[in-house]
């Protein structure tokens, strides 16, 4: 196995999209309904596209060889601070004890970057274990608390 990181070219943006809401639908039993919350398909493949544009974003394609295996999407805010807006395995590479070298990997890819910053949400305690345990995250807010469903995100902080 071979893992390496690439900047993420416009026309792989669909398998991008297609991979990312495979890999998530790992989680929808998590959630009311089965459905994870987010925008619906063509909203958040136009939110990619959007994203893909702007200069303080950067999407990296994670490959195994020449197989793409994942994604990861940086949003720079600024101030030595970047926001690792989406990060995700497909299914096959889950929970094969990858994630924590390919994040890392990912975090070096940002050498200037001193705080790392991500949000998921309470429901899928696996991320929170993930984060906190093995890659060294802290829980540093708690957001968008749901009082009836009694859900929220965790803002999560990794200072290096």
């Amino acid at each position: 196995m071979s893992v390496r990181l690439e900047l993420l070219k416009k026309e792989d943006l669909d398998l991008f999209e297609k991979s990312h809401e495979e890999a998530f639908t790992v989680h929808a039993k998590y959630f009311k309904d089965g459905l994870v919350p987010g925008p619906d398909q063509q909203d958040e493949a136009e939110s990619f596209n959007s994203l893909y544009m702007r200069n303080d974003t950067t999407f990296l394609g994670i490959y195994d060889d020449d197989k793409f295996i994942g994604g990861a999407i940086v949003i720079d805010e600024g101030n030595y601070v970047s926001e690792i807006n989406l990060f995700f395995l497909i299914v096959e590479y889950q929970s094969k004890g990858l994630g924590k070298d390919i994040l890392t990997m990912v975090e070096n890819y940002f050498p200037d970057t001193k705080v790392f910053r991500l949000i998921t949400p309470t429901q899928v305690v696996r991320n929170s274990v993930f984060y906190i345990n093995k890659c060294g995250y802290k829980i540093v807010k708690v957001i968008d608390f749901n009082k009836e469903e009694n859900s929220a995100d965790y803002l999560f902080e990794k200072v290096r």
